[in-house]
């Protein structure tokens, strides 16, 4: 992978427009005239405002304080009053959401870019060195080279606070995702450098996810456990792995598919294929579909689509699930065919949605 400038948008990747205002990019299917992205930050001149983000003498305020689509509708409000033509009806997603237009960024803000200037030109301050840290001790410890690691977040953005900022790191690539997941979990079983926080603090985890989603503190922490995609590093600071596609690894085209809402849906089913279910969206192949709830012809979906982060890589191949979400009929233009595929993190299932292992509810 290089590291080189690109003008593809990736998952995870910042974009900051002409005023200051600081999106995370969702996904990689985009308008050729727009950015899908949702609003993060916003520069504010209030001294009095209470902020931990800070870049030169601008202050920031972190618009989303959670990620869910519950949240993302309400930064639509803030948009709404002062960039009203963000905020569209895509014709291919069928979907309201915020697409920044490509004449109104500024920067494009690059995770892998970000990290290799951090380690080529020196750090600034000890969330930096603990950040340079831990990702060559990922390098050493996977075989995974330096240039498929980046650094999203406040970070990326040079707005950090390196007493309370955490660490959100990226990994590039299907191979080196599902190789550095599997390394994960063998290293926080045997060492203390990377582990998952004391089971105070994942209880405390767990609560504040189960105030925003549908999941138990039970669940919410099992969560946690299993997928240990957000830990801690020497006992002290957090981080978490977002797996990223490479450019040339992602399929879908803008318009190479329709999509269509249908309605919504609780199902049972069984995983065949999570390849892709580690990204965002995470995609799982499914069969044996039994509705539980809408109407019958929803036994035809062969697809579960996460764009909750929560519920990426939480199921394994031949697992048995139950899910509640958006059904969509999906135009395939390109193969020339339908099918259906059930949506968690849509704005119509208003926070409700989710996936859970059957395992689970046993």
């Amino acid at each position: 992978m290089t590291t080189s400038f690109r003008r593809v948008f990736l998952d995870r990747d910042f974009i900051e427009d002409k005023d200051g205002f600081m999106y995370c990019v969702v996904g990689y299917v985009h308008p050729p005239n727009r950015v899908l992205a949702y609003l993060k930050y916003v520069p504010s001149n209030k001294e009095n405002i209470r902020t931990i983000w800070f870049r030169g003498g601008i202050r920031y305020n972190r618009v989303l304080e959670y990620y869910s689509s519950v949240a993302v509708a309400e930064s639509f409000k803030i948009l709404e009053k002062t960039k009203p033509h963000y905020i569209y009806y895509d014709e291919v997603f069928n979907i309201k959401f915020i697409g920044i237009p490509l004449s109104e960024i500024g920067k494009h803000y690059l995770p892998e870019a970000r990290l290799k200037e951090i380690v080529e030109q020196g750090t600034s301050d000890a969330l930096e060195r603990d950040l340079v840290e831990l990702t060559e001790f990922l390098c050493n410890e996977s075989g995974i080279k330096l240039n498929y690691f980046g650094i999203s977040g406040s970070i990326l953005l040079r707005i950090h606070n390196p007493k309370y900022s955490d660490m959100d790191l990226t990994i590039y690539g299907i191979r080196e995702s599902w190789k550095l997941l599997e390394i994960i979990k063998d290293i926080t079983e045997k060492q203390n450098i990377i582990a998952l926080p004391s089971e105070d603090v994942l209880k405390k985890w767990a609560f504040e996810v189960s105030k925003h989603h549908p999941l138990t503190p039970k669940e919410a922490f099992r969560m946690y456990v299993e997928k240990r995609t957000r830990l801690m590093y020497k006992g002290c600071r957090i981080f978490s792995l977002h797996p990223i596609l490479l450019p040339h690894e992602i399929s879908e085209k803008y318009g190479d598919r329709v999509y269509l809402p249908k309605g919504l849906a609780k199902i049972r089913g069984r995983v065949v294929e999570n390849k892709l279910s580690i990204f965002l969206p995470g995609t799982y192949a499914i069969d044996d579909v039994e509705v539980i709830e809408g109407a019958k012809k929803y036994c035809e979906i062969r697809e579960v689509v996460t764009f909750e982060g929560l519920y990426s890589g939480l199921l394994d191949l031949d697992e048995e699930f139950i899910a509640y979400g958006k059904v969509e009929e999906v135009y395939d233009k390109v193969g020339e065919k339908k099918f259906l595929r059930l949506v968690i993190g849509s704005a119509e299932a208003k926070g409700r949605d989710y996936i859970k292992p059957l395992r689970w509810l046993r």
